[in-house]
């Protein structure tokens, strides 16, 4: 295996420490009370000791003391839990949490105080914390007293601009140490941190609040502070898991405020640990390829051998951090109407024509006929007429004859016009179907997109007839209706290169406990056998390395020293009143034994001149050099490179002379960041006071 799910215990376990993973559900039952609930300003002994007489005359008589009395409270309340990690396949966090503190206003009991002495107390509190720290903070009347009427015994959260809480930085508490006291309390909670920013965003996706605290009277259960929830991409796909398990206490307070004591009935016990298929260097090479080369793409790569999605990018993205604890709706409103969509998926949802990538599915399906062989010639003219027609070649100029391997090597439009229609529709949208185009691959995210493969029974049923021989020409190079994910046209490049199954594309590896017990394994399985003939696939094969590495091929751009890569160019029509079009390219490498393949999509810009060669081409050619040349001397990856020769590219149109292979040393891309430890522990004052 080039790369091993399993993650040992103690490697696993030192790397979720060492990224602050909450130590409370570490911690032993008394440490975890002194968490959980910090005891008062320090007092002297004597004082202390006063006080308690006076509130508590008899340690046995607590209950009978205070439950005369209707304004103390003994409440249970629930402490939610940290949310599990997201990490990579090598462990390196995605997804993990911190502690935040809020300023929060406590109120004490005022016995017979009116509504307008309530609302003064809170008004001057937090008129003193803006004065310290010129804030414009404010609470509401009637949130002041509907708090003091149900709630006075809990923190009143209020350092909070545009409906979100807003953090108190250690200079802020340092400024406001002369305020904190009985009635202004620091208030901690957990908050989801991504480490690492924008990468995999669309992929990790990112959480939000269960529902506001309540603002009634205090019931059972009810949470210290805010709960969260996943909205996006793993967060909430896997939000079951990484939810975790509340804790419980129990906390007493006296009739004027002061906590009397406190028993964690149970501690809060965090969320499992969903370990990803990405690798994280896989993914940052793409993306700042990507972000380098395009203003709209996207690009995925695949083990051939076991389905594993070792990266999925798409460009733009937008920084995970900022949806922390929420985002404000002027910045929302920002990247929702960003023409270049930061919030949009291409990887997985976008639906593209696929375009001259799906001439490989056509080759495939020409060949699987038996209409047409390795030997089949068909003349290559600029144009085509077909019915009142006239289909057009990329190339202005004729070609000449060629076979089916000079064909995918020069890309040629009339060629595979010629082959599907002497073929007919069902052989071609058989073969996109059992490649796995026109439905989901199965990924754990919503709104996977489907694409589209119109077929025969489709036309009957939705317009009254069978394809036309127009709509199977626009077909046969991937123009017209159909439509495929670049996730889709990845996976139908690791069914062509293993060529007897289509693996099911896999993206979670397992779900792991603190413990790193694991909770569920989703096995290597395949989603499809396909059995492609081996000699067809072969013919295929040749032709892609051609596209690559022969003379005239339409792909050079992508080659590297470290490999032979099979690859397949494609441009396509897309938003034609805007005239933008899009750039492909797709493939595998090796090509003499494929261990990955990829996809990579460019979306051009209004009226810009683009090809799969020029555009798509040269992303591969950087994203795998930096691959291999950053990987170490040993990686089993270029050991095993190592076993796999080079083919000796035969050109039919050289008569048979053989043909160096070119090899590129493209630009790098700057090396990925090194991983961000996070920061440890919990929150340490929850009550406060």
């Amino acid at each position: 295996m080039l790369f091993s799910y399993a993650l040992t215990s103690s490697s696993l376990t030192s790397r979720l420490l060492a990224v602050g993973f909450g130590t409370l559900a570490l911690l032993g039952p008394q440490v975890q009370a002194q968490v959980v609930l910090k005891a008062q300003p320090v007092e002297s002994a004597e004082d202390e000791a006063k006080k308690q007489k006076a509130a508590v005359p008899e340690k046995q008589d607590l209950t009978a003391s205070w439950a005369t009395q209707k304004e103390a409270r003994a409440l249970t309340l629930s402490v939610p839990a940290p949310r599990g990690q997201i990490v990579d396949r090598h462990g390196i966090p995605f997804a993990q949490n911190r502690a935040a503190n809020y300023l929060a206003l406590v109120m004490p009991y005022m016995d017979k105080a009116s509504d307008a002495q309530i609302t003064a107390f809170a008004r001057s509190t937090v008129d003193k914390v803006n004065a310290a720290l010129g804030k414009a903070w404010s609470l509401s009347d009637d949130r002041v007293l509907l708090h003091y009427k149900h709630r006075r015994w809990l923190p009143l959260v209020f350092s909070v601009e545009e409906g979100l809480n807003v953090e108190i930085t250690p200079d802020m508490e340092e400024k406001l140490k002369p305020l904190l006291g009985s009635s202004l309390v620091i208030q901690p909670a957990y908050l989801r941190h991504y480490p690492q920013g924008a990468t995999a965003c669309h992929i990790i996706g990112y959480t939000g609040k269960t529902r506001p605290l309540p603002t009634g009277p205090i019931v059972d259960g009810d949470p210290v502070f805010e709960e969260m929830e996943g909205r996006e991409g793993i967060e909430t796909a896997f939000d079951s898991d990484l939810k975790g398990q509340p804790g419980i206490v129990n906390v007493l307070f006296s009739p004027d405020g002061k906590r009397l004591s406190e028993d964690v009935r149970r501690a809060p016990s965090p969320g499992n640990n969903v370990v990803l298929s990405i690798d994280y260097n896989f993914q940052k090479y793409a993306e700042n390829a990507l972000k380098k080369h395009t203003t709209g793409g996207a690009m995925v790569i695949m083990d051939v051998t076991n389905g594993d999605i070792l990266a999925m990018a798409s460009n733009p993205g937008f920084d995970l951090n900022e949806f922390v604890p929420g985002i404000r709706q002027k910045r929302y409103d920002e990247l929702t109407k960003d023409p270049h969509l930061p919030l949009y998926p291409r990887s997985f949802r976008g639906e593209y024509p696929p375009a001259s990538t799906f001439k490989i599915v056509t080759a495939l399906g020409a060949l699987d006929s038996g209409k047409v062989d390795a030997k089949t010639m068909y003349d290559c003219p600029n144009a085509l007429e077909i019915g009142d027609r006239v289909f057009k070649n990329w190339n202005k100029e004729g070609e000449g004859s060629m076979n089916v391997v000079s064909a995918i090597k020069r890309s040629c439009n009339t060629w595979f016009y010629r082959a599907a229609l002497e073929s007919g529709a069902d052989y071609i949208t058989n073969m996109a179907l059992r490649l796995g185009f026109g439905e989901r691959t199965g990924i754990p995210l919503k709104a996977e997109g489907e694409g589209f493969v119109p077929t025969n029974s489709y036309l009957l049923q939705h317009r009254g007839h069978k394809m036309l021989p127009g709509d199977l020409a626009n077909i046969a190079i991937g123009q017209g209706m159909v439509l495929a994910t670049p996730l889709q046209v990845c996976q139908c490049m690791a069914g062509l290169g293993d060529g007897t199954r289509i693996p099911q594309p896999r993206l979670v590896l397992q779900v792991q406990d603190l413990g790193d017990r694991v909770v569920q394994a989703y096995e290597p399985k395949d989603r499809k056998k396909i059995d492609l003939n081996p000699e067809q696939r072969q013919t295929v094969i040749s032709g892609m390395v051609a596209v690559v590495n022969g003379g005239g091929g339409t792909g050079h751009a992508a080659a590297i020293k470290q490999a032979e890569i099979a690859g397949k160019t494609g441009t396509a029509q897309w938003r034609i009143s805007k005239d933008q079009n899009l750039a492909w390219f797709t493939g595998f490498l090796p090509a003499g034994k494929p261990m990955f393949a990829f996809a990579v999509v460019y979306e051009g810009e209004p009226g810009e001149d683009i090809s799969g060669g020029k555009k798509a081409a040269p992303i591969v050619n950087e994203v795998f050099t930096n691959i291999f040349e950053k990987a170490p001397a040993d990686d089993p990856m270029l050991l095993a490179m190592k076993e796999v020769p080079k083919a000796t590219l035969v050109e039919e149109s050289t008569g048979g002379k053989t043909e160096e292979v070119p090899t590129a040393r493209p630009a790098q891309a700057p090396p990925p960041p090194p991983p961000q430890k996070g920061i440890g522990g919990f929150f340490k004052r929850l009550f406060g006071r």
